[in-house]
């Protein structure tokens, strides 16, 4: 019962529950360890282990996270309750037969629907389809309904390839539609799929992508990246412009408004390219984080607010936070209002370590994170970043839960008294009356909380009250309720 209570406040969460972590903020959660100091690595793995966390995507119709856990070559599915807990089991596996299963496409010497060789980034669309980056078998496999597959489920549909046997890899040529190690995947509001390539400078746009059916290789719709005789090629040093990226694409993420942004993780930089559906082929990006300038592709050490080393992967979250894995300087950098900021503007935030100019690889902990990979935001809020480690992990943060209550209140001539108060991070707020033994609910929002007590008779009463997150983390106070006078 207090299962089911949890994923029904779960999802009755109208918006953002919470507002974005602040720097140096510590973890609430962690998923494939078995705390957040942990540094454990499995191998066989286990039902709730991680190795090498390369990817995560939530499913907006459902909750449900999943994650690429790519060196077990295998993608891991938590129901919408378990992706809040630590150390939660998985409800099913995609790319294996069973939870200890950890061979490169099942032992097979070709790939096939229901197999899988380091995946990588994850997306999910409006409609529940799960796209993945199949990297070393450079494809993008789509799994329709992949909230409620069983465990070792076929995917449904490969684009990259002529069928689900094939891994052969593309060119460089901008007619190719094929990919040689997928990394970044993200779809957009009209249902164009856009797949970065690690090795190949280019980012792909697929229209309609759910549409062409169960294989498709054939070229794409449109593309960015560098383009000299018909073939991409890398932008970097001397080279280095608006047009280009390195050696190859990292992360890419959609915002509502049709921006894309793309990590450049040799040039050590982000990317912004407005309205991107609408873009001439290999047009120009319109903005850059991480550099002052298009033609600077240096980094920093040690690092500053504004400077990135081998950015793994960015986010835009729905409140116009650009979240960006900032990889070799083991942090996550938060660049609020981003679409607004100028070439080369300073983070506002920064995870995973206590200031800008530190980065060190420090030992786990709930205010650490090691090579850090992509980053995706919950229904109510919370950020969810997956760690690119043997001792894998996914951390969750999420604002703390707070409560302001009165210290004292006197009854009134009949008995009666009235508190009032503010929570914040919580979805109910709950007390208990004098002599029970039970909570109940307060009356009224969480942010604007009243309790009403009756028959106050003994000279001085203790009311608890606490507040409830949707995940069941608590703030407490305690009101001394006295008699009248």
């Amino acid at each position: 019962m207090r299962l089911v209570s949890l994923a029904l406040a779960f999802f009755t969460v109208n918006g953002p529950l919470s507002a974005r972590p602040k720097t140096h903020d510590a973890a609430v959660s962690v998923l494939g360890q078995v705390g957040l100091a942990s540094e454990t690595g499995y191998d066989p793995p286990t039902v709730a282990s991680l190795d090498n966390a390369d990817g995560v995507a939530i499913d907006p119709t459902t909750g449900k996270l999943f994650v690429s856990d790519s060196e077990n070559h295998r993608i891991l599915r938590f129901s919408a309750v378990a992706a809040y807990r630590t150390n939660a089991s998985a409800e099913a596996v995609f790319g294996q037969a069973d939870f200890v299963s950890q061979q490169t496409n099942r032992g097979r010497t070709k790939p096939d629907a229901n197999t899988l060789s380091n995946p990588s980034s994850l997306c999910c669309d409006a409609q529940g389809r799960l796209w993945v980056c199949d990297y070393n078998n450079a494809r993008v496999l789509r799994y329709d309904g992949a909230s409620f597959k069983a465990s070792g489920a076929a995917a449904d549909g490969v684009i990259g390839q002529i069928d689900f046997e094939n891994s052969d890899p593309a060119t460089a040529q901008t007619n190719d539609g094929g990919f040689q190690n997928p990394s970044g995947i993200a779809v957009d509001a009209a249902g164009a799929l856009w797949v970065a390539d690690a090795s190949i400078p280019k980012i792909l746009r697929f229209d309609a992508a759910a549409s062409l059916g169960s294989n498709y290789n054939g070229a794409a719709d449109g593309y960015l990246g560098k383009v000299d005789s018909g073939n991409f090629v890398v932008s970097t040093g001397a080279t280095a412009d608006a047009k280009g990226f390195g050696s190859g694409v990292g992360g890419i993420s959609l915002d509502a408004a049709g921006r894309l942004w793309a990590s450049d993780p040799t040039n050590n930089r982000i990317l912004r390219f407005d309205d991107a559906a609408n873009k001439a082929d290999g047009a120009d990006a319109d903005g850059v984080l991480g550099q002052p300038d298009f033609s600077t592709v240096t980094y920093l050490d040690p690092p500053t607010a504004a400077t990135m080393s081998s950015p793994y992967s960015v986010t835009a979250a729905p409140d116009g936070t650009a979240w960006v894995s900032d990889f070799v300087n083991h942090r996550i950098l938060g660049f609020v209002d981003a679409a607004n900021r100028g070439n080369g503007a300073p983070a506002d935030i920064v995870l995973g370590q206590p200031d800008f100019a530190t980065n060190g690889e420090l030992p786990n902990s709930a205010r650490t994170i090691k090579a850090p990979t992509q980053v995706v935001i919950g229904r109510e809020g919370s950020l969810f970043a997956a760690q690119f480690r043997a001792e894998g992990l996914v951390k969750r943060w999420s604002d703390p839960v707070t409560i302001s209550a009165p210290r004292s209140v006197r009854a009134t001539k009949r008995g009666t008294a009235v508190l009032r108060g503010t929570a914040i991070g919580a979805v109910r707020v709950e007390f208990r009356p004098p002599g029970s033994t039970g909570y109940r609910r307060a009356a009224g929002r969480p942010t604007a909380w009243t309790v009403s007590l009756r028959r106050i008779r003994r000279p001085v009463n203790l009311v608890p009250i606490r507040a409830v997150a949707f995940d069941d983390r608590t703030a407490a106070a305690r009101v001394t309720v006295r008699k009248p006078r």
